[in-house]
């Protein structure tokens, strides 16, 4: 007798033939969402000074799309170039980020102390920068970084990033205060700590008589807090708030407020900072005497 052969189940075989590719076709039909951002900027970081600070978490470079920035998350960061760790001198680090276009109008390199939190003032670099000392001097005006379209990339952004920025014992901390109308036509808000009272107007000797010197306070808001990097060393006979208009033009720098002698307001007051954070360095602006704006 001859065996029979099995029968064969088609049916079942077919549904899930058919059930497969229904899968396919529907996998076809999902949105992904957006596509894969393509376009980058990048370049290198060469990093001096006398050291890497002690209190170093890490060195990144960031992006942000207008200066000063009102959060520290409309930055936008690189992966990190600088630890801890590391020793100088290092050869220059390579960075990259991607980006959507537009344009980017500052390119710096910040530093982030350990256990604290990322802050703008602790800005070691900024592209088209220069350097006086261990003073940094920012392009004015800026010079952005144009991504013209998606896929467009950009890795000639090369910075150079001093260190002894950062390198000090000391802060001096404080807020500012602005009452009275915010002149329309203001570009850049500073804090600065100085040996002796510079002289108005006299850019060389801003930049001499300056210990620490930061651009980023925030503009056209009721009060700003301050961080300023110091060393205990340092006896600081000037601490003021700086005004520069919309054209970016150093001519137009000028003294709007100032920390004043708890003994005799009328002067400015002495601070001696001791190792660590001396606070309560606080200053008052008033807009409504400020005859400078627009």
């Amino acid at each position: 007798m001859t065996a029979s052969r099995p029968k064969r189940r088609i049916g079942p075989i077919l549904r899930c033939l058919g059930i497969g590719l229904l899968l396919l076709q529907a996998s076809c039909e999902i949105d992904h969402g957006l596509e894969p951002i393509r376009s980058k900027i990048g370049g290198m970081v060469s990093f001096k000074g006398d050291k890497n600070p002690d209190l170093t978490d890490e060195v990144r470079v960031a992006l942000v799309k207008q200066f000063p920035p009102k959060e520290i998350n409309e930055l936008l960061f690189s992966e990190i170039i600088l630890r801890n760790e590391d020793r100088l001198p290092v050869e220059p680090r390579h960075w990259e980020i991607y980006v959507t276009p537009g344009s980017y109008e500052i390119a710096a390199v910040i530093w982030k102390a350990n256990n604290q939190s990322w802050n703008i003032s602790d800005i070691v670099g900024i592209y088209g920068g220069a350097f006086v000392g261990d003073q940094l001097i920012p392009p004015f005006p800026f010079k952005p970084i144009v991504i013209p379209e998606s896929g467009a990339v950009i890795d000639t952004i090369n910075i150079e990033a001093n260190l002894n920025r950062v390198n000090r014992d000391a802060t001096v901390e404080g807020r500012i205060t602005f009452g009275g109308p915010w002149p329309s036509n203001t570009g850049v808000v500073a804090i600065g700590a100085f040996t002796a009272v510079p002289a108005q107007g006299n850019i060389i000797d801003y930049l001499l008589k300056n210990v620490a010197l930061d651009y980023s306070v925030s503009t056209f808001v009721d009060q700003a807090d301050f961080r300023l990097r110091v060393r205990s060393s340092d006896v600081l006979k000037y601490v003021a708030v700086m005004w520069i208009e919309d054209s970016y033009d150093f001519n137009t720098i000028r003294d709007i407020g100032f920390y004043r002698d708890p003994a005799d307001p009328s002067n400015p007051g002495t601070v001696t900072p001791k190792a660590g954070a001396t606070t309560g360095i606080d200053i008052t602006v008033d807009f409504s005497h400020f005859g400078g704006g627009q």
